[in-house]
């Protein structure tokens, strides 16, 4: 019976990609409503790396790329570049949260997990059901 239940490798992934997917859509389509405030917060994060010129244009540019690539994570395609590109962003937000002050025990730990959370996502793969396949 156990062998029947939990040999299942890539429904897990299946689940883990549609909620994960969902959620980091649902997230960018957010950033996006709340309006140009959010989207300028979006944009500032990318200053860790030097890059400060146009925050609005620049964190629309990120919102979109949440909404396609959580919708590509669902899917199964461009699994590994859209969970890099994740994984990345998280990784620049938390940096970003950790130089305004913030401590390692909030919200910078949480954003530093997901970006590792992502990078394993991505040598780990979409599993068999997906759209593309590996």
């Amino acid at each position: 019976m156990s062998g029947l239940l939990f040999n299942r490798e890539n429904f897990g992934k299946l689940f883990i990609r549609l909620v994960l997917g969902i959620v980091l859509a649902a997230k960018g389509v957010m950033f996006l409503i709340e309006g140009q405030s959010s989207l300028a917060m979006l944009g500032k994060f990318l200053s860790i790396v030097g890059i400060t010129f146009w925050p609005l244009y620049l964190g629309g540019v990120i919102a979109i790329c949440h909404i396609v690539c959580g919708i590509t994570i669902a899917l199964g395609a461009f699994f590994k570049t859209s969970t890099f590109l994740f994984g990345t962003f998280f990784l620049f937000e938390a940096a970003f949260k950790y130089h305004a002050g913030n401590n390692l025990t909030g919200e910078v730990a949480h954003l530093a997990m997901l970006s590792a959370l992502m990078y394993g996502f991505m040598f780990i793969g979409s599993g068999s059901y997906a759209v593309q396949k590996q």
